[in-house]
């Protein structure tokens, strides 16, 4: 009997959370090769997890901050430089690179060259000050510690689960780019990211997590309509773009929902 190939894209419950935390986070985790050589996209309905992971060590940062007295705003910006570190600025990496590219380069060409260049410009710090701040002016409008918990977990996991829809129906920028070296996701893999990501939301969010998740789509279909329009598809730092836009979309809905409430 043929050995069975560890690349191969069936169903596999906790090789495709490994798969997605490994590469969503720098979180520490054992070697796993049979899980590493898996295809990404085979992995994608997991994303929201690896979003959960992360946003519970924003969720725990915030709450040590608000617990020892610190001001709610210094507890809000370590929260989101938590997220940052978990991550290892991968998304925030994507979303100064595309800053850069898309108004520092005149056609498509130019554009994905300096997204390429590992320097960031003026637009690309400008974007991420603005990521930065606006997701910290959101959780200190949320302040309650539980509250800013449940909307970082929900806005984390439906931000995420944007990115595998977005490679679904987007065409990759590049052909050596993220979408051929990952492959595409199906339908059940996008699906159950999205349907995943929403019961988390619906569980975790505070307030408005139906208008949340509409958000966070709003943010991901604006930045995959920009990319398309200005680079011809999507690309790695498109999707970590994405990630940012629908999270702090995500994020602004909720603070604004409960600011409404109270």
């Amino acid at each position: 009997m043929a050995a069975s190939d560890p690349s191969d894209d069936k169903f596999n419950l906790l090789k495709d959370i490994y798969l997605s935390v490994v590469f969503l986070t720098r979180l520490p985790a054992p070697g796993w090769p049979e899980a590493a050589a898996r295809k990404l996209s085979a992995g994608m309905w997991a994303f929201p997890v690896a979003g959960v992971l992360v946003a519970t060590i924003a969720g725990l940062v915030y709450a040590i901050g608000d617990a020892i007295g610190l001001p709610v705003y210094i507890s809000a910006l370590f929260a989101v430089v938590a997220l940052i570190i978990a991550t290892g600025g991968l998304h925030e990496d994507g979303l100064s690179d595309l800053a850069d590219g898309i108004w520092g380069g005149a056609d498509p060409a130019r554009r994905l060259e300096i997204m390429s260049d590992s320097r960031i410009g003026a637009y690309g710090a400008i974007a991420l000050i603005v990521s930065v701040a606006g997701r910290a002016a959101a959780i200190v409008a949320i302040s309650e510690p539980l509250f800013v918990f449940g909307a970082l977990v929900a806005s984390a996991a439906i931000s995420r689960a944007m990115m595998p829809a977005m490679m679904a129906f987007g065409t990759s920028a590049k052909s050596d780019g993220l979408g051929t070296r990952a492959g595409t996701p199906d339908a059940m893999n996008w699906g159950i990211a999205l349907l995943l990501a929403a019961a988390i939301a619906a569980i975790a969010a505070p307030a408005g997590w139906f208008i949340c998740l509409i958000a966070a789509a709003v943010g991901a279909v604006l930045i995959a309509w920009f990319a398309r329009r200005n680079l011809g598809g999507y690309t790695g730092d498109v999707l970590g773009a994405a990630q940012q836009v629908a999270e702090l979309f995500a994020l602004t809905i909720i603070a604004s929902v409960i600011a409404e409430a109270g």
